[in-house]
């Protein structure tokens, strides 16, 4: 009649280890499995990204070279280039005008703007005329940086037969930028432009007329 007997279940006479303990235990268990999911996904997300950042990247590759009596390791950027070539070709003024070509830009050294590039004139234009020749970026034209075609062709189609502009250039030799004034002569000397179809592999000119301010 003394005698104790012992609680079965430890403390589960008050309910601590009943089922709401096995709840809370299979509850615990869920969430430490849903937080090494996002876990794993996030790392994931992260090496995707990174990934994705290595490709958008532009890639290189190591060079051994001997310079200054030295071995060095030096990493060369790869460019992608167009097995088309030159598309598109700017007459003005007797001059012809194109972006950089793959020759010029591989000679080390250009312009910080460096999109308008003669590279020939015509005999008799106002190019010759003047001293615009090949060999020179145009930089600015009537105090206008003109860093691409487009917006070379923005700024003197605004201008009048027999204007005079002031080109700024510089020469690809030399490096060093001058200004020359000429005269247009858009009578003899209009502007035209020539582009190639990739499809066809043909050539189109056609005429740029002159915008009329209103």
């Amino acid at each position: 009649e003394g005698e104790q007997q012992p609680q079965q279940g430890g403390a589960g006479a008050n309910g601590a280890d009943g089922p709401d303990a096995a709840m809370a235990e299979a509850a615990g268990q869920e969430a430490a499995v849903k937080a090494e999911a996002a876990a794993g996904t996030s790392t994931a997300a992260a090496t995707a990204a990174a990934a994705a950042g290595a490709e958008a990247a532009e890639p290189t590759v190591q060079l051994t070279i001997f310079r200054g009596g030295q071995v060095l390791d030096v990493p060369l950027v790869l460019g992608k280039e167009d097995g088309m070539g030159t598309d598109r070709l700017v007459h003005w003024c007797g001059a012809q005008l194109q972006a950089s070509h793959r020759a010029v830009r591989e000679l080390g050294w250009l312009p910080d703007a460096h999109g308008v590039y003669i590279s020939r004139w015509h005999h008799g234009s106002p190019s010759h005329r003047y001293g615009l020749y090949a060999l020179h970026w145009i930089l600015e034209v009537n105090g206008t940086a003109t860093p691409d075609i487009d917006t070379f062709l923005n700024v003197v189609r605004r201008l009048k037969d027999g204007d005079f502009v002031r080109v700024k250039v510089c020469h690809l030799e030399t490096t060093q930028p001058k200004v020359l004034t000429l005269k247009l002569d858009l009578n003899y000397w209009p502007t035209w432009e020539l582009r190639l179809d990739a499809k066809t592999c043909a050539w189109t000119r056609h005429l740029l007329p002159q915008i009329t301010s209103q």
